[in-house]
């Protein structure tokens, strides 16, 4: 079975350096195809994209 995923616009979390710490390699590579392709948005595993999200806005509450 195929993993659930979302598509998610490139702009927002590409080239966003406060996301680094926190994006998983899948995030990552999605994003920067579609960098290269010049595509808007990028299909991205939605767990690993959540997971992400919940890391950074842990991140940010205890700092």
């Amino acid at each position: 079975m195929e993993p659930e995923t979302i598509e998610i616009k490139v702009s927002e979390y590409y080239d966003q350096p406060k996301y680094y710490g926190d994006m998983p390699e899948a995030v990552f590579n999605a994003l920067e195809a579609a960098f290269i392709s010049g595509a808007e948005t990028a299909i991205v595993p939605k767990t690993a994209f959540e997971m992400m999200l919940m890391s950074f806005e842990n991140g940010r509450k205890e700092a």
